[in-house]
């Protein structure tokens, strides 16, 4: 489990297919925690589990569902990705409770600065629509972050300060692919009334 805050950027030092899956190797210095094989990170929001370890560089296996279901096909060599580690015990939990899996992939429809804080939007599958609310929160590329508006299917985010210098939101561009995960408990909800 993660919580959406961010805790650092990572560097794509290799992406590559092989025997029809993928491996993604990313360059993380600055570790505020010691990492092992077999331990899951959240990279750009979904939650890889690292096979190997050499120097500062993580690698990590890419399943063809997980190159279908996210924005990882569009990634090359020295893309930014951000990243967080797992929920600890002794972690705040600073941002909304998020899984690390991916339900969908939306397009970056607007991006304007407001005095210091940057509006976005983005643009996402109607059929996600029914798990945004207003005030609601939704995970952008790993990031925790607040719906402030919907309208049809677009949705309006405000980003302050400290999450555009420490996320790769500074680098995102109008078009861009975002992995997107909607509240879970929406999704257990809609589950529980519709059997």
């Amino acid at each position: 489990m993660f919580t959406g805050i961010i805790e650092n950027i990572g560097k794509i030092t290799l992406i590559e297919e092989v025997n029809c899956n993928y491996v993604i190797k990313i360059e993380i210095a600055n570790l505020s925690m010691n990492i092992s094989n077999g331990d899951s990170i959240a990279i750009n929001g979904a939650c890889l589990t690292v096979t190997n370890i050499k120097d500062n560089i993580f690698s990590f296996d890419l399943s063809p569902e997980t190159m279908k279901l996210t924005s990882f096909k569009y990634l090359i060599k020295n893309d930014l990705v951000n990243i967080e580690f797992p929920l600890t015990l002794n972690k705040f939990i600073s941002g909304h409770i998020t899984t690390g899996h991916i339900d969908t992939v939306g397009v970056i429809e607007k991006l304007l600065k407001n005095t210091d804080s940057w509006f976005i939007q983005i643009k996402i599958d109607k059929i996600y629509l029914k798990y945004i609310v207003h005030k609601g929160s939704i995970c952008i590329d790993g990031i925790s972050l607040t719906i402030n508006q919907i309208q049809g299917d677009i949705i309006d985010l405000m980003v302050i300060p400290h999450t555009y210098q420490n996320t790769i939101i500074k680098n995102y561009s109008l078009g861009d692919s975002v992995n997107i995960e909607v509240d879970y408990i929406a999704k257990h909800l809609e589950k529980l009334k519709n059997g």
